[in-house]
């Protein structure tokens, strides 16, 4: 019985020392912290991995002044003439979709992604966490 608690304190320690090394050496988020990423957010960094179809959800004037290359332009006031364009891209190759705006404060992207959400159930949809910056 001696040998069974010394086996199971043993078996204690080393887990607790595993992660203990993963929380603090960063490996790992503590389990109590907050996720940095809502859901349905995405990293620029990661999300140019996946090689995605840009939407630049900001108003026409500055989706004309810059852009991320190739980004189309959707936001409410051209909903009804740029939804079709946006299909058609992913029709023609289906890959993820990631939408942004202007910053961090700006929840234009998460509503347009939303709203995507709904009219393209079959796609994966992200908006950009912190937005873009030209």
């Amino acid at each position: 019985m001696a040998l069974l608690i010394k086996e199971l304190t043993l078996i204690c320690v080393l887990t607790l020392l595993g992660a203990s090394f993963s929380i603090f050496s960063g490996l790992t988020q503590p389990p109590w912290s907050a996720s940095e990423l809502e859901a349905g957010e995405i990293h620029q960094v990661d999300a140019e991995v996946i090689n995605p179809i840009w939407v630049d959800a900001r108003p026409e004037v500055d989706y004309e002044t810059a852009h991320i290359e190739g980004a189309l332009s959707l936001n409410d006031s051209n909903w009804d003439s740029q939804i079709f364009d946006l299909m058609g891209a992913w029709l023609e190759s289906p890959q993820p979709i990631v939408v942004y705006c202007s910053s961090a404060s700006c929840d234009t992207s998460k509503q347009i992604a939303e709203r995507l959400r709904m009219d393209l159930p079959d796609a994966e949809i992200y908006s950009l966490h912190g937005g873009w910056q030209p």
